[in-house]
């Protein structure tokens, strides 16, 4: 085996090599290998044939797959010292990645003794340095742990002297300063106590070493503090406490809480009876009311047929009166025409005009009420197809005013009824034209939703309304400025918002950028 001289019983020795569960290998002063056991030559997997006669460090090169770049000792070696020393040398190194060791190397002396060689003995210590680390990765967890855990922890020696506390206790009592080792009983109370505390469980602790609880009465200030303590003992191997863990939590205020809490349920039985007995009268109260609502209901039910019969009758009465005057009107200006001078035929004009502004508004109080007491008819509806039919019913309008109209490239299919949402698409684009006035250049259709509506929007570069135009726009018979000496009977907005709430939405108005006015309609889609 080539061993150096190192005893007089060489196979002993040559035993303790084949089987220390520790890496050995024997090197010459040229760091040429004379012998490994057999724990290295398994650790990294070569034949004693393979290595024996080739030098430590390309051996290294060839297992870490460097080939013959490695022509000179490694960075850190210490074979070099130790032959020039002649000190048995002990550090750690990284022999391969992943593998750590602490290395002891021997130097061999000849009879002359100079040194020939040495001896590397390595141990692995890759588990331990991992376990080291994990130890010490477990004790700052553990002390993150005990800093952030929500309760007050503090250790007590047995003087009562207080020589650790986490960051809750901290919070609690800033000013103390554990480096002095301050008597717990008087630096957590406010004023400071000169004698231990009756109640204190950490001292019970240190004497028997059993774990104690008890709740605290600590002064501070002009206020009384509870604090909930367990405190548990640290033992010796002789089983004696050399210290106590406090575990503190602040139950001030849920003592407070259970304190009214008993307090309340002394006197519940008394408040049950004045509730009971006050529940009793508004019971009787809101029976009576349910009556009077009840009956209230039905005459407003009765009111408003009567309300509906009256608008019918008068609608009815006043349409039939005012067609017959057109017509009379007409036959007048038609057949005595020549009779008349200027002035009769105007009054003929204004006449007829007259008359057909009270058809107008006759049929469209019959359209109001209609809304409000016909059933809605909600299919699925394709606004593009809407949109189409009002296009081509202000054809001739927007074309002779050379009006650009405007919509959006898609539109979707939505729930809702097709004649009503007609309804009110047509009396945005009426107004428009008809309110918007000369300088009236573009009407656009816009659509939006969100998580809840559909959105319709029209909007026009016309005139536009005021602030103060604006605000009953949308309440019965409103005409604004900007309807002056044009038709119109004040009603078809109102209409519009009748249809916005039986759509379960809204309808409302916006000034332009610059100018004009946006008309917009929202769609429940929960139809």
């Amino acid at each position: 085996m080539n061993f150096p001289n190192i005893g007089n019983r060489p196979k002993d020795y040559e035993l303790i090599f084949k089987h220390l569960p520790m890496g050995i290998i024997y090197l010459d002063r040229d760091f040429t290998i004379l012998n490994i056991n057999p724990y290295f030559l398994e650790k990294f997997g070569v034949t004693l044939d393979n290595v024996r006669g080739r030098r430590c460090y390309e051996l290294r090169a060839e297992i870490l797959g460097e080939g013959k770049k490695r022509l000179k000792p490694c960075c850190g070696c210490k074979v070099p010292e130790a032959i020039e020393t002649r000190d048995v040398l002990t550090f750690v190194n990284e022999v391969t990645p992943g593998f750590m060791a602490e290395i002891t190397i021997v130097p061999v002396k000849n009879e002359r003794g100079d040194v020939s060689g040495v001896i590397e003995l390595v141990q692995d210590i890759t588990q331990s340095l991992k376990a080291d680390r994990e130890l010490r990765d477990s004790k700052e967890k553990y002390k993150s742990v005990v800093d952030n855990i929500g309760i007050g922890v503090s250790l007590i020696n047995p003087d009562m002297e207080i020589i650790a506390m986490n960051k809750q206790m901290y919070k609690w009592f800033p000013n103390i300063d554990v480096s002095k080792r301050p008597a717990c009983f008087q630096a957590f109370n406010n004023p400071p106590r000169k004698n231990i505390c009756s109640y204190c469980p950490t001292c019970k602790t240190l004497q028997d070493g059993q774990v104690h609880e008890s709740v605290t009465e600590t002064p501070f200030g002009n206020e009384i503090r509870n604090y909930r303590i367990i405190s548990s003992p640290i033992l010796n191997s002789e089983g004696k406490p050399t210290a106590a863990i406090e575990m503190v939590e602040d139950i001030t205020e849920s003592k407070k809480a259970k304190e009214k809490i008993q307090e309340y349920q002394n006197n519940l039985e008394e408040l049950v009876k004045k509730r009971t007995k006050r529940l009793s009268v508004m019971n009787r109260e809101l029976k009576n009311e349910i009556t009077d609502r009840k009956e209230a209901e039905e005459a407003l039910k009765i009111s408003s047929n009567k309300t509906k019969i009256f608008a019918y009758c008068v609608s009815h009465d006043l349409k039939s009166p005012a067609i017959a005057i057109y017509g009379l009107t007409r036959l007048l200006n038609k057949h005595y025409e020549d009779v008349l001078d200027e002035r009769g035929k105007n009054y003929c004009q204004q006449i007829m005009k007259s008359s057909e502004q009270i058809a107008a508004l006759v049929e469209m109080i019959n359209v109001y009420i209609s809304t409000k007491e016909i059933s809605q008819k909600i299919e699925s509806i394709k606004l593009a197809e809407l949109l189409f039919m009002i296009r081509e019913e202000f054809a001739d309008p927007l074309n002779i005013r050379q009006i650009k109209w405007t919509e959006p490239e898609y539109l979707p299919e939505i729930k809702a009824d097709r004649i009503a949402i007609l309804r009110v698409l047509r009396n945005f684009v009426d107004n428009a034209l008809k309110y918007s006035g000369s300088d009236l250049s573009e009407i656009g259709i816009g659509y939006r939703e969100d998580d809840e509506y559909h959105i319709l929007s029209v909007s026009d570069d016309g005139i536009g309304l005021t602030e103060e135009e604006s605000k009953n726009i949308f309440e019965l018979f409103k005409r604004q400025t900007t309807s002056s000496g044009i038709v119109g009977s004040g009603l078809g907005l109102a209409i519009v918002r009748e249809i916005a709430e039986q759509h379960k939405g809204k309808v409302w108005s916006e000034p332009g950028s610059k100018k004009g006015i946006t008309f917009n309609l929202s769609i429940s889609k929960d139809l």
